[in-house]
This record gives structure tokens, C-alpha cells and sequence, in this order.
């Protein structure tokens, strides 16, 4: 080994000096069939332009929904390694913005933590987007309880915004969130700890009616809005995913959150049309960057509360 990697070394005396470019670290899941974690958010962040680096934290065949899932959750040691990999790199210090989205285990959460923390005390820290991933109404949670510890007592105070749906936003924030008024409260209770903006998705309205939209709300520290879509009945696994690459993207653009959003839900929304119109198991990823690239005004536009 040590004789090949020489080999490799000094065979590489003319390759160009420069540092690649990186917009985005992105550490989550790995699918070899379907559309949940970086198999959904990657393929759209590299259709609109922006350079990943994605790690993994998983390797799965499918996500858990159905019959067989085979592979495995990567070990700690594994991830931070991999982590350190992009340190030694300069990634990290270049990167200017990072997601974290399904961890598997509360260790894979520490170990991310410790790398955000370290880079945080070297002044290398990228501009940190988290995911809370731990389940949903419909599921309950599907994560190791300690990993709600994690997110809560080392991830938020790191965080610029924070992803949830209305379940993680509930499990969060300790209190009721699952309809619109309850959900603002949580999400200013959020922004308490840490975060500048809270986008919280699949929030009911005023009322516990099954039939009734489900609206992402917007709420940063002086202004709130909600962003109205109508409901489509289809279920399928990594829009979460894909609303957080989205709102990404255009952040990086330069937007502002409340347009970044806009655009994060016209691109799912897209998704989901274009899976349920085909009768696809799966979400229809190359459906969201033309939805969401779409010029104004907005298709869905945020409404102040």
C-alpha cells in the first residue's frame, strides 16, 4: 500500500495546483435505488449549477419503506474520517454554506457536531443548514432518541436555518407545532437557541383537518410568512431533502430566505406532480429545477403573517 500510494503521489507531479471549487459540504444518506438524503438533494443541486461535496452517512439499498433494506448505517469513525478528509483538503474553510440531513445514529450526530464545532472555534465554519431529520406524523419517530439531544443541544446553537417538519418542529421545540399557530411559537422558540430562520413544512392550518393543506412557514427573527400550495395526496420519501438542497441553492445565489423558499416550494411541488402524473414509487427529482428556476412572479408566494 504505501509503495502504491507513492506511486500515486509522485506519478501526479503535473496536475494543475489550484483548489477545486466547493459551494456546498452535504452530509446525509446514500440510496442505491430512489430518492431520500444526497441521492435526492445532489442530483438536484448539480442540475442548478452547485459543486457539492456529499457525504455520506449511510449506504442503504432503499429507504425503509420497503419490503428489504439492505446495507448498513456508516460507522462513526468512518464519518469523521471522512469529514477530516475534507479539512485536510481546505474544503471546509472554502465551502460556503453546509447540510446535514439523516445521521442513523446518535454517533454519526457527535461526530458531525464535533466537526462542525471545531471548525466553528477555527473560524472555518461553512454557513450551516440543518435538516432535523426524525420522522414524521404519519411514522412517528424512526431515529435513536439521544439524536433529538444531539440536534438540540449541539447542532441548533451552530445552525443559520432549520428545516423541520411540523413532527420535528414539535419534537424540537418541546411544544404543540402540528397547526399554524402552535408551529409559529415553537418556531420563534427555535430562533431562541440559536437559528436566524426556521422553515417548518407539512404545518396544518387552524383546524385538525386530514383533507387540509399542509403549508411551509417561514419565520425568522423580524418577519414571518406562509407559503401556500395545494395538497397533493401522494407520499413518497426525499422532499424534505430536496426543499433543503433548493433553499440552499438559492441562498448561495445571493436571494433573500423569503424568495429562496418561494422557489424551494414551487420546486417541490413540481416533484410531486410529475411523480403522482407517472404513477412513479419514487420522487421525480429532475422535475424541481425548472419549477424552481421559474421566472416571477412567484407561483407560490409567501404571505406575511
Amino acid at each position: 500500500m504505501s509503495e502504491l500510494e507513492s506511486h500515486l503521489v509522485h506519478e501526479r507531479r503535473n496536475r494543475p495546483q489550484g483548489p477545486s471549487p466547493v459551494d456546498l459540504v452535504s452530509v446525509q444518506s446514500q440510496l442505491a435505488y430512489g430518492y431520500a438524503g444526497n441521492s435526492a438533494a445532489v442530483p438536484v443541486l448539480r442540475m442548478l449549477g452547485v459543486r457539492v461535496a456529499e457525504v455520506p452517512t449511510t449506504l442503504f439499498s432503499n429507504t425503509p419503506f420497503y419490503d428489504t433494506l439492505r446495507g448498513r448505517v456508516l460507522p462513526a469513525d468512518w464519518l469523521a474520517d471522512l469529514l477530516l478528509g475534507l479539512d485536510e483538503r481546505g474544503v471546509t474553510a472554502r465551502a460556503p454554506m453546509a447540510t446535514s440531513g439523516y445521521f442513523g445514529s446518535v454517533a454519526n450526530g457527535e461526530a458531525f457536531a464535533d466537526w462542525l464545532e471545531r471548525n466553528h472555534a477555527a473560524g472555518t465554519a461553512p454557513r450551516y443548514l440543518l435538516d432535523p431529520v426524525i420522522g414524521d406524523t404519519h411514522t412517528g419517530a424512526y431515529v435513536e432518541p439521544g439524536l433529538e439531544e444531539v440536534f438540540v443541544r449541539r447542532l441548533l446553537p451552530l445552525a443559520w436555518m432549520v428545516t423541520p417538519n411540523a413532527f420535528e418542529l414539535e419534537r424540537l421545540a418541546g411544544r404543540p407545532a402540528l397547526l399554524e399557530p402552535d408551529a409559529l411559537q415553537a418556531a420563534r422558540s427555535l430562533l431562541q437557541r440559536g437559528p436566524e430562520w426556521v422553515l417548518a413544512h407539512s404545518v396544518g392550518g387552524e383546524d385538525d383537518d386530514e383533507a387540509a393543506d399542509r403549508v411551509p412557514r417561514l419565520v425568522g427573527r423580524d418577519r414571518a410568512g406562509r407559503l401556500r400550495s395545494p395538497r397533493l395526496f401522494v407520499d413518497v420519501a426525499g422532499t424534505g431533502d430536496v426543499l433543503t438542497a433548493l433553499m440552499a441553492t438559492f441562498l448561495l445565489r445571493g436571494e433573500p430566505p423569503h424568495r429562496a423558499a418561494e422557489r424551494a416550494v414551487a420546486g417541490v411541488h413540481a416533484t410531486l406532480e410529475s411523480t403522482l402524473a407517472n404513477g412513479w414509487e419514487e420522487l421525480d427529482v429532475q422535475a424541481a429545477p425548472a419549477a424552481a428556476l421559474a421566472a416571477a412572479p412567484a407561483r407560490f408566494p409567501a404571505v406575511e403573517l
